[in-house]
Formats: structure tokens, C-alpha cells, sequence
């Protein structure tokens, strides 16, 4: 059986964990990274063999000066993956990042990553970006690979359920 292949951008302000979310996700460190110092200047990629899926997973870049390349990775993709960071709490690039997201009208996962570090209350999370219930929000750590599966099993679920409800179908 050929593997259904899906499209998932992760978003993120500046030092969210998106490389590090992606290279543990993907087993390797990227080979080609477009960094200067700590700062990601172009995007990340990786394709996962996920079980029945083959992901194209995609990270932007979180500097603002960069911000013309998100419109470019959102396109075509099925899922979004909102991280931020634990320790610095929702910032106004947060929140720009999820205006942003939910032009698309696709699903979404908030990722409160550095959980480790610090736990950020779910209800300041909702509170301060406005998110429904609806919206899961799951908190990770990527350098500890912490719940990392966990989005993306959320992701693929989310996945399903909206191409369901676009087909007028159910899905379990």
C-alpha cells in the first residue's frame, strides 16, 4: 500500500525549538540548515516515514525579518504545528504567528515546547491567544523528545477528521 503523503508546517516565534523539533522527529540532525548563529534564515525540511504517512515536515523560519517565506511554506499544507516557548510565555509574534495560521483554514496544534523547563498554564495559553477548546494543546520538550509522537499522532488525527468532515464523511 502506497503512504499517503501530508504536508505539516511547523510555526514558531524565534528560538521556539522548531529545528530541534524537526531533527528529533526525524532521527538525524539536517545536513543543510540555514543558520546564522542560532537564528534559522531560511527553512527546515525533513520527510518521515510516520506509520501509514509519509510527512513533509516543514519549519519556518521565527524571525519576522523572514516573515515573507511563511506565506510560501503555508501553501498546501494540511496541518499546522504552533509551538512556543515555555519559557518565554505567548508573545505578540505568537499571536501574529496564529492570526497567521488561521487564514488557512486548516488544523491546528498549539505545542507549548520546553515543558520541561517551564510549565506555561493551559488556561493563560488559551487565554491570552484566544483558543477554543477544540484547539489541542500539548505540552513537549524537543530536546528531551518529550510528547513529540503525541503531536503528530494529534496531527494525523486532526488531519483525518477535517478531510472527513470536507467529504461530508465520519471518521473514528
Amino acid at each position: 500500500m502506497d503512504k499517503e503523503i501530508t504536508k505539516i508546517v511547523v510555526f514558531g516565534a524565534l528560538d521556539a525549538g522548531k529545528t530541534t523539533f524537526v531533527e528529533v522527529l526525524s532521527g538525524e540532525k539536517l545536513l543543510l540548515k540555514g543558520e546564522h548563529g542560532r537564528i534559522t534564515t531560511s527553512f527546515d525540511f525533513v520527510q518521515i516515514d510516520y506509520k501509514n504517512y509519509l510527512i513533509q515536515l516543514f519549519a519556518t523560519p521565527g524571525h519576522r525579518r523572514f516573515s515573507f517565506m511563511w506565506d510560501t511554506l503555508a501553501r498546501g499544507m494540511e496541518c499546522a504545528i504552533f509551538l512556543i516557548d515555555s519559557t518565554v510565555g505567548v508573545s505578540p509574534v505568537d499571536y501574529e504567528l496564529l492570526l497567521f495560521i488561521k487564514k488557512y483554514e486548516v488544523p491546528y496544534i498549539i505545542a507549548a515546547n520546553k515543558s520541561d523547563l517551564v510549565n506555561l498554564p493551559e488556561d493563560e495559553i488559551r487565554k491570552k491567544l484566544e483558543v477554543p477548546d477544540e484547539v489541542p494543546i500539548i505540552y513537549t520538550s524537543a530536546l528531551a523528545n518529550q510528547n513529540l509522537d503525541h503531536v503528530m499522532d494529534t496531527a494525523i488525527s486532526l488531519i483525518n477528521n477535517y478531510n472527513c468532515k470536507e467529504k461530508g464523511e465520519i471518521y473514528v
